[in-house]
């Protein structure tokens, strides 16, 4: 009963996740309709950048709870952020499948490396020329992660009723 309740919390976890992950994308959407093809100023470039690290990261909390509640852990060493969103393509025998597809992981990790410059610059550097395409293709991206997680979703309630 036990396993049971874990999977239909995480299930439960996942789609509160995909709702602030849809938020998130709806504040991109609506950044870049009121730049209207205008190149953004300091300030626009400082808030799609925050969107864009807020994307990945809320990207990343789902994997984290799917790597640490059904693969039963984390990568620990110092690439972690890149093997866990690899981890995320291999199917686990007798454990689970693919959480996502191996196109959607390039998609990704442009965000992941996007992410990780944030992180590490001063927002007046930021560069339009190296987010534009984040921006353009953030909604296309989201639709996707949203089918594939939602998949894996579907997946966990399947298990969950086998456990009935």
């Amino acid at each position: 009963m036990k396993e049971r309740e874990q999977l239909l919390t995480l299930a439960g976890e996942l789609s509160d996740h995909l709702r602030e992950l849809e938020i998130i994308c709806q504040h991109g959407k609506q950044w870049l309709d009121a730049l209207s093809g205008k190149n953004p100023g300091i300030l626009d470039l400082r808030s799609l950048g925050s969107i864009l690290h807020d994307f990945y990261t809320a990207i990343e909390d789902i994997f984290e709870l799917i790597a640490g509640d059904v693969n039963g852990n984390l990568p620990q060493d110092s690439r972690w952020h890149k093997r866990l969103l690899h981890l995320m393509t291999l199917e686990i025998p007798k454990l689970r499948p693919p959480v996502i597809s191996k196109q959607l992981e390039t998609q990704l990790d442009e965000y992941l490396r996007f992410r990780h410059i944030f992180r590490n610059i001063y927002g007046h550097q930021l560069q339009w020329t190296r987010m534009a395409g984040l921006i353009h293709n953030l909604e296309t991206t989201c639709k996707s992660v949203a089918v594939e997680i939602e998949a894996f979703r579907k997946f966990l309630l399947r298990l969950a009723d086998e456990l009935e």
